[in-house]
């Protein structure tokens, strides 16, 4: 399979040239990074392919409403005659929309459960004998939780009269659509938070995991919103030998946490059909891009990206947010250092500076947070003006160094002589206001305005320009005043060409 995957979404049922309007923002966060295309499901449900949009080709993943496993085979291979292969084979669909399908491989970590392929109460009361406790009903697919009481839950699956009220009302509201059979779970006792605000059934602690090609692609919280992902680094671990067990592209693990505080699987689905829950649409979509070969949220990747910022002379600004976490931060590259801040803390209680960037991802900071251990809780990077693509086009970076070391060349040392004496140079007085390393733009300007030829006469005038620029004060910054500092660049400059290093 590709890695830049297509999407393909339902039309609206009014208008086949527009997306449905449950998927309006979905589409608008896939469009930004990937092809995507429309199909008409009402048509799809007379067996009829009607595709608009933009005309995709290869992997393709379906962002729409469940369709029963007939039904997406169909689907499937009327787009395989396009050109269109989606992400999942209709046997991979089926085995993960269907409980029977993925019941055995997780069994033990997933509550215990029967089913049969019947609709038939009877049938289905067959399989409450030999079970105690308390139980719920579902088909191969969905319960009907928000009916707790009424069609889901079962007290005492020994007490015959209340178990044939609520599988018989699950039965009979679930009518035409009941897929597959009767399925009976046993009722686990969950970490609860709460009643659900509509229909007043019990909530838990639970999130929703969606695993693209084995790995996991995000991950968040199953009702409530904005509140920490609750999941230590040993859980994400066990989390991922789940994931490295899914025989499908893509799917979704509902997790629950139990009342002994253990995580226990009480879904598993199709992630094509699965529903975002608390998950941001931007934020989910961004998640295919970051599991690209060069992931941008990777620690390595930030690594490496820092790394060559500063070597081209930026210092370049990183700032996070974590979920669950209101506060951003800033990670800041320098050339002999790195620091990390929390963002606003201008008088440095908030700052803490590291020799190297292994140094910094290996600590505990500020609020207890060790970038390492808490990368998993990034949820959105973003930087200084210049480099405003970093998040969504990783090769604009790339193409903005080798830009700039061509514009460059040798100049990166004259920098480093300029920057050196224009910071000496504010102790003077003549600035008394601003700190060092508070003119790294205008010695930037200097550098690239000279070259190792320029005479006294020639620095002095940039200098004087760029500062008159800056602060407006042509008397303070006269060419006179600049003289002394132009002198001091132009030797330091000389005796880098005899000594090949930088003065003292």
């Amino acid at each position: 399979m590709e890695e830049n995957v297509n999407f393909i979404f339902c039309s609206h049922p009014l208008d086949k040239k527009k997306v449905d309007e449950d998927y309006f923002e979905e589409y608008q966060a896939a469009g930004l990074n990937h092809e995507c295309a429309l199909f008409s499901y009402e048509d799809l449900e007379r067996g009829k392919l009607s595709l608009c949009g933009e005309d995709i080709k290869g992997a393709t993943i379906y962002r729409g409403w469940m369709m029963s496993p007939h039904m997406y085979e169909n689907f499937y291979n009327l787009l395989l005659e396009r050109g269109i292969q989606l992400i999942n084979s209709p046997k991979e669909y089926a085995k993960y929309h269907l409980l029977p399908g993925w019941y055995k491989d997780f069994e033990g970590i997933t509550p215990f459960s029967v089913w049969n392929e019947s609709k038939n109460i009877d049938d289905a009361l067959k399989l409450t004998e030999n079970l105690e406790g308390a139980f719920i009903v579902k088909d191969y697919v969905k319960s009907r939780k928000h009916e707790w009481y009424d069609a889901c839950f079962i007290k005492d699956i020994k007490d015959k009269e209340e178990a044939s009220r609520v599988i018989g009302n699950f039965i009979t509201r679930q009518g035409e659509s009941l897929e597959g059979g009767v399925v009976l779970r046993k009722f686990e006792s969950l970490k609860c938070i709460g009643n659900h605000k509509d229909s007043g059934m019990p909530i838990s602690e639970e999130y929703r995991i969606f695993v693209f090609k084995g790995k996991i692609l995000i991950a968040d919280n199953y009702w409530n919103k904005d509140k920490e992902v609750n999941i230590s680094e040993d859980e994400y671990a066990w989390i991922e030998s789940v994931a490295s067990k899914v025989e499908s592209n893509f799917v979704t693990v509902d997790l629950a946490r139990k009342t002994d505080g253990s995580l226990i699987i009480m879904e598993m689905g199709d992630g094509q059909v699965s529903g975002l829950q608390q998950i941001g649409a931007y934020e989910f979509y961004r998640g295919f891009q970051n599991q690209s070969k060069e992931n941008i949220y990777s620690i390595d990747y930030i690594k490496n990206a820092i790394r060559e910022f500063v070597e081209i002379g930026m210092e370049p600004e990183l700032t996070i947010c974590f979920r669950g976490n209101k506060s951003e931060y800033m990670i800041i590259g320098y050339e002999d250092h790195v620091s990390f801040q929390r963002c606003g803390y201008y008088d440095g209680s908030g700052e803490i500076d590291y020799k190297t960037l292994e140094e910094l991802f290996e600590a505990e900071i500020i609020d207890d947070i060790c970038l390492k251990r808490d990368w998993n809780k990034v949820v959105d990077i973003w930087c200084s003006p210049s480099m405003a693509d970093f998040e969504y086009k990783k090769d604009k970076y790339k193409k903005m160094v080798e830009q700039n070391k061509q514009e460059w060349r040798d100049r990166r040392i004259i920098f480093k002589i300029v920057k050196k004496e224009i910071d000496k140079w504010n102790p003077y007085g003549l600035l008394p206001d601003c700190p060092n390393d508070e003119f790294d733009g205008e010695s930037k300007s200097i550098a690239l305005n000279i070259d190792w030829n320029s005479t006294v006469d020639e620095i002095t005038k940039n200098i004087s320009e760029e500062f008159t620029l800056s602060f407006g004060d042509s008397d303070m910054f006269s060419f006179k005043s600049c003289v002394s500092v132009a002198e001091n660049i132009r030797d330091g400059m000389y005796y880098f060409i005899k000594n090949k290093r930088i003065k003292n």
